[in-house]
């Protein structure tokens, strides 16, 4: 029971990259048709594109921090590595969903 929260953040780490690449893969099918993404109001273009760097930052940050304290602590007795490597992979799936989901729009 030691490595099961890591186990299933892994598998939501998993889940997060799948649904980011069925995204991609549906905005390229509905590019290839023709169809377009509804026009967007300049300022929502704008943080589109800013905000995806900034939580990618953020997720580093937290992602920094758990691993220090993992270390400092040796996992307190109770997360194994595992644990810790879920996590960090489910913050990088995050992250690589976020913006995929900002680069990639579909029609409405």
């Amino acid at each position: 029971m030691r490595n099961l929260p890591g186990i299933l953040m892994l598998a939501g780490a998993a889940w997060l990259v799948w649904s980011a690449l069925g995204r991609r893969r549906r905005a390229q099918d509905a590019a290839a048709r023709g169809e377009a993404p509804p026009a967007l109001h300049p300022s929502l273009e704008m943080m589109g594109g800013i905000m995806p760097p900034l939580v990618n930052l953020g997720l580093v940050i937290a992602g920094s921090q758990v691993a220090f304290a993992f270390w400092l602590t040796s996992g307190a007795g109770i997360f194994g590595p595992l644990d810790l490597i879920g996590f960090l992979a489910l913050l990088a799936a995050y992250g690589h969903w976020l913006g995929t989901k900002a680069r990639h729009r579909l029609p409405a």
